[in-house]
């Protein structure tokens, strides 16, 4: 029940502008104490003119204007200290006691005063511990100056009264004296200590932030050094690939010049018709070799998907087959059970091609490269490359993985291809050892989490959704692609149903979900799904719209949801279409591959 009240008061005391710690700490305290006193003597003094049976006399009317200073001194010390002037608000407060201990002792002489030491000890506590050691012994002599200057009235008042030692009114002022220089010397050590302690303190703050900057420039020149290792191994793997690239692009301009020779030979527009569709055909082929190459040269983030091992390495298979010799045997093998591992798909590409390359400087011009893919353990799932080339000495093998490390002549490698693909591996969760002897190849094994995915277990689709959203409404298709985007999907927006078309042949490999609308303007609504069905067998539609002919009808892969629907339920109903249909995906492949094996 306290601490509710509590807080506001202490956040408003806190709540001191400017200064280091140490000031607004001490303004805190500070404040209390003002407060503290520029209440208890305003009301202290009613409470003595109602007790006091004779009329003020000289001195009571000195003891309460020195208090009037001091409680509206610390007034003033409060105000200073909320506009962050915390030593502004000592001094002044110190000033007001000192002045007051002046008149006082004056006007009373310093046996009379002796009985309260608060305004004697206040100050030089105060001056000590905010304004600093040589304030401290300033306050000092202060004092001195005022015991002093208050055993000098007590010897004159005994002198005019005639006593036989006046000069006892001033034998207070030496043990006075000793006492404070006491008080000071333990004051002006442990301050020395406090205040040694804190700027230690700030140094050592000081020297962990600078080593906290080294730190931090150290890791993102790692992190650059890691990328362009990364970049430099994807610029060599294209020009390892340059001779296969070359041979399919003759090919397909071959494909193009036969086609365009067409025009010559006949002018039935049947003929001519086919020989546009084989140009098409072929240009569209070339953009897949160039989408190839371009996915190699840039500097991608790292985009983790989960990952059809048996798909990834069947299309891995015809790069491999232009980067081995037509001597080369190659072989895949893929277990059901170790199918699918959450990976960027293009690092998994560039890692394979690594691995190729340098089993293909080992291999015989006839040689052996083996891909096996099994179920390790529950957690994992091991890759293994194996090569009948002419395997590696023990030395070679334990620095094969280190960066620019190479047994080939200057000019013949750069030493990165392992080096990356331990990095990428590692950066993936997974790990990487080599086997080998001399004289009997090598086995590279890359071990990688595994994902549940078999049987009736549930496989969640990769967080970022390719996804294509077909709208011709701009402002609905802004809002939705903008929730898809929240809930991580890789969002592609088209207006029309042309424009949904050409982006769906060229996102065909990599698109997860469609979600479109049935009446675009352009299209033919009855035959709309077919259309998309058609280009995109294997990828689950969402239709959204306020009115279905009969011919569209929830089927597996396609979805229904009736407008209006709000943003979430869209997301809902996309994301459970895409998981049906993954394991769905599952369950019929399963299927298919036991009715092979039987």
């Amino acid at each position: 029940m306290t601490n509710p009240i509590l807080r506001p008061i202490v956040a408003w005391l806190r709540d001191i502008p400017g200064g280091d710690d140490t000031t607004r700490g001490n303004g805190v305290a500070l404040q209390l104490l003002l407060i503290m006193i520029g209440s208890s003597l305003p009301l202290i003094w009613p409470y003595r003119i109602a007790a006091l049976i004779h009329p003020l006399t000289r001195s009571d009317w000195i003891d309460l204007c020195t208090d009037s200073i001091v409680a509206a001194s610390a007034w003033v010390g409060v105000v200073k200290i909320r506009r962050g002037d915390v030593q502004g608000a000592t001094r002044l407060f110190v000033a007001s006691m000192l002045l007051s201990q002046a008149l006082t002792y004056v006007q009373r002489g310093l046996m009379s005063s002796m009985l309260d030491q608060t305004y004697v000890v206040l100050p030089i506590v105060l001056g000590g511990l905010i304004l600093g050691r040589r304030t401290l012994w300033r306050l000092y002599g202060l004092l001195i100056v005022l015991f002093a200057a208050g055993g000098a009235a007590d010897v004159s008042r005994l002198a005019a009264k005639g006593a036989q030692h006046p000069m006892m009114g001033a034998i207070n002022v030496l043990p006075l004296a000793l006492s404070y220089l006491a008080i000071t010397m333990v004051l002006d050590q442990c301050v020395s200590t406090l205040r040694g302690s804190v700027m230690a303190a700030e140094r050592r703050g000081l020297r962990l932030e600078e080593m906290n900057r080294v730190l931090e420039d150290e890791i993102a020149a790692h992190k650059n050094a890691r990328e362009q290792l990364i970049h430099a191994q994807k610029v060599e793997a294209v020009g390892r690939l340059a001779g296969g690239v070359a041979h399919d692009f003759n090919n397909i301009l071959s494909v193009i010049e036969g086609y365009a020779e067409a025009r010559e030979e006949s002018d039935d527009p049947a003929v001519l018709r086919s020989a546009l569709y084989g140009v098409a055909a072929a240009a569209r082929r070339g953009a897949a070799i160039s989408r190839k190459l371009l996915s190699f040269g840039r500097r991608d983030v790292a985009r983790l998907e989960v990952i059809d091992l048996k798909r990834a390495l069947r299309d891995a298979r015809q790069v491999l087959r232009q980067l081995f010799s037509q001597g080369v045997a190659l072989s895949v093998d893929i277990a059901d059970d170790a199918r699918y591992v959450r990976f960027d798909p293009e690092q998994l590409e560039l890692m394979i091609l690594n691995i190729a390359a340098n089993a293909r400087d080992a291999m015989p011009p006839d040689g052996r490269f083996d891909i096996q893919v099994t179920r390790l353990s529950p957690e994992h799932v091991r890759m293994a490359f194996r090569d009948d080339g002419q395997g590696m000495p023990e030395h070679v093998r334990q620095s094969v993985f280190e960066p620019f490390f190479t047994t080939k002549p200057a000019h013949a490698g750069s030493g990165l291809g392992l080096a990356v693909v331990r990095d990428v591996v590692r950066s993936h969760g997974g790990t990487v050892g080599v086997e080998s002897l001399e004289g009997r190849g090598t086995t590279l094994l890359v071990d990688l989490p595994a994902l549940a995915g078999h049987g009736d277990n549930v496989l969640r689709p990769s967080p970022l959704i390719h996804t294509l959203l077909v709208e011709d409404e701009d402002v609905l298709r802004e809002m939705w692609s903008r929730r898809f985007e929240a809930e991580g999907f890789l969002v592609v927006e088209a207006g029309s149903g042309t424009q949904a078309m050409r982006l769906a042949a060229e996102l065909a490999h990599t698109l997860n979900l469609v979600v479109t609308d049935l009446r675009l303007g352009d299209n033919d609504p009855d035959a709309w799904t077919d259309q998309l069905r058609a280009l995109l067998p294997e990828v689950p539609i969402l239709v959204v719209s306020s009115h279905f002919p009969p011919t569209i009808q929830r089927t597996k892969g396609v979805g229904i949801l009736h407008k209006p629907c709000s943003p979430d339920l869209l997301v809902s109903e996309a994301t459970k279409l895409v998981e049906t249909s993954w394991r769905r995906g599952l369950r019929g492949e399963d299927v298919a591959a036991a009715s092979h094996g039987g």
